[in-house]
């Protein structure tokens, strides 16, 4: 037997596509509401900058929020050294996330503009503001767990492989904002924003290779010596010896 029910027809069915939900822009423009907004809502984050002719307000929140975030992670790379890591390890966090986002920016405007999106670079600005707020957001949830193996341990590569799992997260997480943006914009073809998120990781370890020590200490702060991330990490394991106890002269 057949079903006596009518079937509702295709107008009728609910949307299956998130783009199809609307989307409520944020009341205010507050830090709490723009944190907030930033976590538990981003599309209503992305609607209100793009709804706001001036997004001034909203940027200059989002790069202070992720100023924080990143000056608290770096502070957490530094607690593991003390001394002058306590400000070196938080300077150059914030140098190289400011270098690598200045260096991936064009890169980003081209593999966006592949998608057939409508964002122009003042909204690819925001977007990016956007990002790294949400990865300085993430790095700040992480940082009471790192702050524990900080002071707990003393291996350097255990210390710094966590540190680059924590990194890799937030990165990956925090560029979805980007990606969330380009769905609100029409735009369906990922493929080379996920080339782009790709580039910008490894620009970071990069970065963070170039500017090494950020975890541990050196006689210098800066090193000129050229060395590419893998054979950093490859030469800092294999540098990693056992100490030698001393054994004491039992003889008078």
């Amino acid at each position: 037997m057949t079903d006596p029910r009518p079937q509702p027809t295709k107008s009728e069915q609910p949307p299956s596509l998130p783009e199809d939900t609307p989307v409520t822009p944020l009341s205010g423009h507050s830090f709490s509401e723009v944190f907030e907004g930033l976590l538990k809502s981003p599309q209503s984050l992305i609607a209100a900058i793009a709804k706001n002719p001036s997004s001034s307000p909203f940027l200059g929140r989002l790069l202070v929020l992720a100023l924080l975030g990143f000056l608290v992670f770096g502070i957490t790379l530094g607690s593991f050294s003390y001394h002058e890591q306590l400000w070196a390890a938080p300077l150059k966090t914030l140098l190289g996330i400011a270098f690598s986002s200045v260096i991936c920016l064009p890169s980003l405007y081209i593999f966006t503009a592949l998608t057939g999106t409508s964002l122009s670079l003042k909204d690819l600005l925001q977007g990016m503001a956007g990002t790294l707020a949400l990865i300085g957001a993430l790095l700040l949830g992480f940082t009471p767990v790192l702050w524990v193996f900080s002071q707990s341990t003393n291996s350097e590569a255990f210390f710094g492989f966590l540190v680059l799992l924590v990194w890799i997260i937030a990165l990956l997480f925090g560029t979805g904002f980007l990606s969330k943006m380009l769905v609100q914009t029409g735009s369906g073809d990922k493929s080379p924003l996920r080339i782009w998120i790709g580039i910008f990781l490894l620009v970071t370890l990069q970065m963070s290779t170039s500017l090494r020590p950020l975890i541990g200490r050196s006689d210098s702060l800066f090193t000129t010596e050229k060395r590419f991330f893998l054979e950093h990490w490859g030469q800092s394991f294999n540098s990693r010896s056992p100490q030698r106890i001393p054994i004491e002269d039992d003889a008078p």
